[in-house]
Formats: C-alpha cells, sequence, structure tokens
C-alpha cells in the first residue's frame, strides 16, 4: 500500500478510530491491550509510544528504526472510520473497546487512516464484541465473558457466550457491564463515545462464513 504522506511532526493531535481487548486485573483498573498491529498494553494516564515489533527474523535485511517508518507498517494505527476497520471473520473472540484516538508525533498517512508516533484514547465504549464484529444485533452489552484473561462485553442475543474452534468457551462473570465501562472511563480519564458513533457497527452486514477448512468463533445459544 502507498503512503501518500509523512508528518514529521505534528503538533496538533489527528483523531483516529481503534479497537482493544480488555483485561481486569491490575489494581488501578481494566487495560487496553492491542489488537492485531501494535506490542504494548496502552497504560492509563501516558502517552503509548510507539516501536517497532517485527520479528528480527523478518528484518534481517533492514536496519533498527524508530516508529513509524515509512519502509515498515509498525506505528500507533488509527482508522479514518469505523468503516475502515476490517471485519474478518475471527478464530479468536473480538475486541470489545471501541473508541476514537488521538495520534501525534512523527504520523504517516495512508489509505485507511495513520501511524503515529504516539498515542492516547480520547473517548471509549464497550461494545458487544460479536454484535460489532461478526453478526447483527443490539449491541447493548448485558453480560461480561472472560477468556484467556480478556473480557468480552455481550448482548441479549449473544449473552450465553463465545465457543472457540477447538470447543473452549467463554465463561460469564459477576462484572456488569456499565460498572466496568465506568472503571474503563475513570481509568484513563476519557469521556463515553456516544452511542450513535458506533450504530453502525451493528448495523453492519453478518460476516460471511469462511470456507470449512478455516478455524471460526462459534455463538453459544443461551439458556433460558
Amino acid at each position: 500500500m502507498a503512503e501518500p504522506g509523512i508528518i514529521e511532526r505534528s503538533v496538533e493531535p489527528i483523531t483516529g478510530w481503534r479497537v482493544w481487548d480488555l483485561s481486569d486485573s491490575a489494581p488501578g483498573g481494566p487495560l487496553l491491550h492491542p489488537v492485531g498491529s501494535g506490542v504494548d498494553i496502552w497504560p492509563p494516564g501516558r502517552p503509548v509510544e510507539a516501536r517497532c515489533g517485527a520479528s528480527p527474523l523478518l528484518t534481517w535485511s533492514r536496519r533498527p528504526h524508530d516508529a513509524p517508518d515509512p519502509a515498515c507498517r509498525c506505528g500507533i494505527h488509527g482508522a479514518r472510520s469505523l468503516e475502515e476497520i476490517e471485519r474478518p471473520r475471527p478464530a479468536y473472540p473480538p475486541p470489545t473497546v471501541v473508541g476514537s484516538v488521538s495520534l501525534w508525533g512523527r504520523v504517516i498517512e495512508h489509505e485507511r487512516g495513520w501511524r503515529a508516533a504516539f498515542g492516547y484514547p480520547s473517548r471509549l465504549r464497550l461494545v458487544c464484541a460479536m454484535c460489532a464484529w461478526f453478526e447483527p444485533g443490539p449491541g447493548t452489552p448485558v453480560t461480561v465473558h472472560a477468556f484467556s484473561r480478556h473480557l468480552y462485553a455481550l448482548c441479549r442475543l449473544h449473552r450465553g457466550g463465545i465457543q472457540l474452534p477447538d470447543g473452549r468457551r467463554s465463561a460469564r462473570t459477576e462484572l456488569e457491564p456499565g460498572a466496568l465501562q465506568a472503571r474503563l472511563l475513570n481509568a484513563y480519564g476519557v469521556d463515553l463515545l456516544p452511542l450513535e458513533r458506533v450504530q453502525v457497527l451493528y448495523r453492519s452486514p453478518r460476516t460471511p462464513d469462511p470456507p470449512p477448512y478455516v478455524p471460526t468463533i462459534g455463538v453459544v445459544p443461551p439458556e433460558g
């Protein structure tokens, strides 16, 4: 993909869109984790600084570089809109936090958004992980499930949980979605992303089924 422009030093933050995984084991409150590109947890109260996490086996011919670099995909990513974020049929539970992100420092612009040297969330919201990235639904979380140290908010249609291709399932927690969201906003000191900004995710078409040989998650039917 071509890189249309490089801003050597963005003083005014650029606002992009991101998704995050979520955990809740730290004393200070819930923590945001990168999805896809990104190598570090997003710490509350201070910017995350980009660093290249590419394997040395893949970058043996390049010199060590600061992120973002035009010849790499490193950097703090932000999409131009939620519609630009890819919606593949996943084999692992999809992210449950959506938000806008402020990007600054060295910024590389590309077709779908930006890659920056620094970033920090500006507004956040919990969404039903299944409605947002898998199939249409009400989107409003009514329960919180856990799997492999991460949390997943789910709506009334998907409250039964998420099943992985190997048969493992997410487990319901005693966490209340509204309280978890409030603690997340308080930990990062940011505002709630308005509901209308994420409605486009809930109305998107169901992600097509992959070929039979491609692993994919499924929905656990709710009890009662």
